[in-house]
């Protein structure tokens, strides 16, 4: 397959990745059809079935995208030359920018996790929910892993139970999928500003207090 043949196929699987998410951002799973997402795409049933056999293996992949864009947009490659702090502050403000930028695939993310309270599921469809928890916990884990470098330099402070600490710093950096609705014509300049004042809410309650 040449290159041009091999970018065209990529291109033809992110526009569908990116109809499912919006279909299933705005009318939730179980209102969501292969048709529906056909229709909103401008395409067959038969591009979708080519590409995924059935409504949760392509939902799936939409939440899997999700977690792709989360853990690209925290690269530890991209800072890990700045301080400690610096670097926490950075990976929350990517973390933030991507419920923003992608808001119809962290929606999808976040229902990804929510489903299996609600939903009956095949052993296959169970293992490849337990193999997102595992991505999700590892991608926690490298926020647990600036807060506990922080703390043994004593730039950063927590509570009692780390943990408890970063599923609340967590929290606060994952608003925006609860409140934020896209609206033509935003721009990166008001991500880039909702982030900013996000992250230093955020980070306020973990900077050590001057001695």
């Amino acid at each position: 397959m040449t290159e041009i043949a091999t970018t065209a196929r990529n291109d033809r699987y992110e526009e569908l990745l990116t109809a499912a998410a919006e279909c299933f951002q705005s009318r939730g799973f179980d209102a969501t059809s292969i048709d529906t997402v056909a229709r909103h795409l401008g395409a067959t049933k038969g591009r979708v079935y080519h590409y995924f056999p059935s409504k949760m293996d392509l939902f799936n992949a939409v939440r899997d995208r999700g977690m792709d864009i989360v853990f690209q947009a925290t690269d530890p490659g991209y800072f890990a030359d700045l301080p400690v702090l610096d670097r926490l502050e950075a990976m929350a403000r990517g973390h933030v920018n991507a419920m923003l930028q992608h808001h119809s695939f962290m929606l999808v993310l976040k229902d990804g996790l929510l489903m299996r309270r609600y939903t009956t599921t095949t052993d296959f469809q169970k293992e490849s929910l337990a193999q997102h928890i595992a991505r999700r916990d590892a991608y926690e884990a490298r926020f647990r892993e600036l807060l506990a470098m922080g703390l043994a330099e004593g730039s950063l402070r927590a509570g009692p139970d780390p943990a408890i600490t970063v599923q609340t710093f967590m929290s606060a950096l994952n608003g925006p999928v609860a409140w934020f609705r896209p609206r033509p014509g935003d721009t990166p300049e008001k991500y880039d500003a909702i982030a900013e004042e996000i992250v230093r809410f955020a980070m306020q309650g973990l900077r050590a207090l001057p001695s």
